[in-house]
């Protein structure tokens, strides 16, 4: 059901058009409106394209049970990328950067149409992932959520309803540790110690197995955000050195390496606890 790797990630990508300008009023516009009407006869097509570039070079890392980051962007009429930032960051320094990894590797895109009458336009691209699928899991969980600290035993049982599931999946860890929490609050102990000891072992399994996930892809194409990731997924698993490591042969790779020695800086602060 979930396939080869486990669960699988459900990823949605949806981008918009920025217009040039600020609208502080509230009032209706109607020149704006349709200014906006303008530019989406214009460039609907040509956004379908931009989408499908950047679908085929994007990869939700395997950090997060939700991921949610969104980047702007802007190309020129040639489809040259000018500029690209985070807009609204994920929390999670490894999404942001497969984020705006993605538009990069896209470029250059398509030129604009041949009656566009714009020199750049600016974009706003929304990535979305999910560790659990968009059915009967990830449906379970939100309901869970929508009953602890309210009615704990009701939230357990969703729980369980989730875990049956998908029982066994590595990828399912975080489910014991949510019902860890929630045996936790509802004072089953022994309860609570067999969920955590279940978490524990499904996550080395889950951690072995993102390791080497990363290391194939690190042999493919050996970049400084391949040693990042790899970092990254060492650092999940615990291990301090390794990540190090990695994060090292990260920054040695590149100029553009603030982001990474600033990860640096967290491995070792959590290393040194």
């Amino acid at each position: 059901m979930f396939g080869r790797w486990g669960l699988k990630y459900i990823a949605v990508l949806m981008l918009c058009f920025m217009l040039n300008y600020s609208a502080e009023a509230e009032d209706f516009n109607y020149a704006q409106t349709q200014k906006r009407i303008s530019l989406q006869e214009e460039f609907g097509d040509y956004m379908n394209t931009v989408k499908d570039k950047i679908s085929d070079t994007w990869t939700p890392p395997e950090v997060l049970e939700y991921g949610h980051a969104t980047v702007i962007f802007k190309l020129d009429k040639n489809g040259e990328l000018l500029s690209s930032y985070i807009k609204e960051s994920s929390g999670n320094s490894l999404y942001d950067e497969s984020a705006l990894l993605s538009i990069q590797k896209a470029a250059p895109y398509a030129e604009f149409p041949i009656n566009a009458s714009r020199e750049n336009i600016t974009i706003m691209y929304s990535f979305d992932s999910s560790v659990v699928s968009a059915n009967d899991v990830k449906m379970l969980v939100e309901q869970a959520e929508k009953y602890i600290n309210k009615d704990n035993l009701t939230a357990r049982n969703i729980l369980d309803q989730a875990i049956k599931t998908i029982e066994g999946d590595p990828a399912s860890y975080f489910l014991y540790a949510r019902r860890y929490k929630l045996d936790k609050l509802i004072g089953d102990t022994e309860a609570a110690d067999a969920d955590l000891e279940k978490c524990k072992s499904l996550k080395i399994t889950y951690d072995a197995r993102r390791i080497a996930k990363c290391k194939e892809a690190l042999a493919k194409d050996e970049t400084p955000f391949a040693y990042f990731t790899l970092a990254n997924a060492y650092e999940l698993a615990g291990d301090y050195q390794n990540a190090i490591y990695n994060i090292d042969k990260a920054i040695s790779m590149t100029e553009l390496n603030h982001a990474y020695k600033r990860y640096r800086a967290e491995i070792i602060m959590k290393s040194d606890k």
